[in-house]
């Protein structure tokens, strides 16, 4: 499967990856230079007080790297041919509506 929807479909899954490590490539550092800048600043709920700056960098970077994960795992998915909407009755009726189309289209 080397269509031309297909190599757009994964070219653009893979760049939805590499703009999603970019940017929280980005975030990841901006927050580890307040982290630095900043060690003293606390998160605070009643009388408990806790680091802010490392648990934020960690919930970016998990958050980065799931979506990364997700978007290289979609476009394997579709490299391989699968139809990743398959399985929702909305995506099987405009298939089934475009095939129609096509077929009415070709036989007049």
């Amino acid at each position: 499967m080397s269509s031309p929807e297909v190599r757009q479909t994964i070219r653009l899954l893979r760049g939805a990856a590499l703009l999603f490590g970019v940017l929280g490539l980005g975030i990841a550092l901006w927050l580890a230079d307040k982290a630095i800048r900043y060690p003293h600043i606390l998160a605070r709920q009643g009388d408990a007080q806790a680091p802010l700056w490392i648990p934020m960098l960690v919930f970016v970077l998990l958050c980065t790297g799931a979506s990364i994960f997700l978007f290289l795992r979609a476009a394997r998915r579709v490299a391989r041919g699968e139809a990743l909407g398959s399985q929702w009755p909305h995506y099987r009726r405009s298939a089934r509506a475009a095939n129609e189309r096509n077929s009415a289209t070709s036989t007049s």
